[in-house]
């Protein structure tokens, strides 16, 4: 088994200066919020269908007294089945206070809701509401790549840009991630898609990236799980099991009397290890939605994304994250399995989400060929 431990040994040889001292593990920050910045506009409707013109907001959260040029960039985007919610919803404040304090720029947005679903809850509206979102979180993710090309008011590394969201917000961020070709967009919808500007939206900030790099999936779902393919997104994704708002797997969610086929969390965790891409799931069993404590959320969430942040920068068995494995990565492994420490990716060595005693055997070869 030895070419194993060369192979892990030199895939994780290297060590970025954000990357120490629990950055983004854990709380070592306080936050400062800049509120109600403009990111962009675009047309809306009121209940009764009459269009207006929709001022974008956001508001930004970052560690405050950072020093880090080049921070990763999450957002949260609320839920609230497409008709209602707000950037200042208690979900989004406290995902976004969290991870600030981490060593992130969190944001915020505030997307385009369509309230005449309510009223008119055809099909093509439903669509039509979950496209407006998409549109709106590009032309975010997009606002930051012209500040980055610019001024960088943020100080953002726009090679590490992520975004997640709550029920509804999941949904706009999984289908952002996913529905990238103009292709793959139903055919009775691709008039309404080129009218709206195609996949990136005119909500504003054109002609930069919209692309990010990692998806935190809070009870959400894909339109279509074929629309995943190889070398993929990576997701971290919390769910529900029974879940009758946002199906766990493959059934039908019904949406102000719609009964519309999407495909949840289940169907696509499994679809992304099919292809082999970094996926991580986590269960909840009963019938509640999004029932999961927010204690869990941030540690679970944030240990996913640390891998992500982290990629090239971390050793797979340093598992306390001090640049060597060695007999404390061990003892901090068999913590693990005793559970009095929290699961970590570092010690899942074979990658099958759980850390045990085959983690432990590959954790001492490591150490005794180090």
């Amino acid at each position: 088994m030895k070419p194993l431990f060369s192979i892990l040994l030199l895939s994780f040889i290297f060590t970025q200066s954000d990357c120490i001292e629990n950055r983004y593990i854990n709380e070592i920050f306080e936050t400062e919020i800049t509120y109600n910045i403009e990111y962009g506009s675009n047309t809306n409707e009121n209940i009764w269908g009459a269009e207006y013109t929709e001022v974008l907001y956001m508001d930004v959260y970052e560690p405050q007294g950072d020093v880090e040029e080049y921070r990763p960039l999450i957002f949260f985007l609320f839920g609230g089945s497409f008709v209602s919610g707000s950037k200042s919803d208690q979900s989004i404040v406290a995902l976004c206070t969290s991870y600030a304090k981490k060593g992130y720029v969190a944001v915020a947005i505030d997307y385009r809701v369509t309230q005449s679903l309510i009223l008119v809850g055809t099909e093509e509206n439903a669509y039509y509401a979950v496209m407006k979102a998409i549109h709106d979180l590009k032309a975010a993710i997009r606002y930051f790549r012209m500040d980055d090309q610019g001024p960088n008011t943020f100080r953002i590394d726009s090679d590490r840009i992520y975004a997640g969201g709550v029920s509804a917000g999941s949904i706009t961020t999984v289908n952002a991630a996913y529905l990238d070709r103009i292709e793959e967009v139903p055919s009775h919808l691709s008039d309404m898609m080129e009218e709206q500007g195609g996949l990136e939206g005119l909500s504003g900030n054109e002609g930069y990236d919209s692309n990010f790099h990692g998806v935190v999936n809070l009870c959400g779902a894909v339109g279509d799980y074929n629309w995943i393919e190889p070398n993929d997104t990576p997701i971290v994704s919390m769910h529900n099991s029974e879940d009758s708002t946002v199906p766990y797997s493959d059934e039908f969610v019904s949406l102000f009397g719609l009964n519309m086929q999407v495909y949840g969390s289940q169907t696509i965790h499994q679809t992304m290890t099919d292809y082999g891409n970094y996926s991580e799931l986590h269960t909840y069993p009963g019938s509640g939605h999004c029932s999961f404590p927010m204690s869990d959320i941030l540690s679970l969430t944030s240990s996913f994304m640390y891998e992500l942040v982290c990629a090239e920068d971390t050793m797979l068995g340093d598992v306390n994250n001090d640049g060597i494995i060695n007999i404390l990565d061990i003892v901090q492994s068999v913590n693990i399995i005793m559970g009095t420490s929290e699961y970590s990716s570092l010690a899942d060595l074979n990658a099958d989400q759980i850390v045990n005693v085959l983690d432990i055997i590959l954790l001492v070869n490591m150490v005794l060929h180090t």
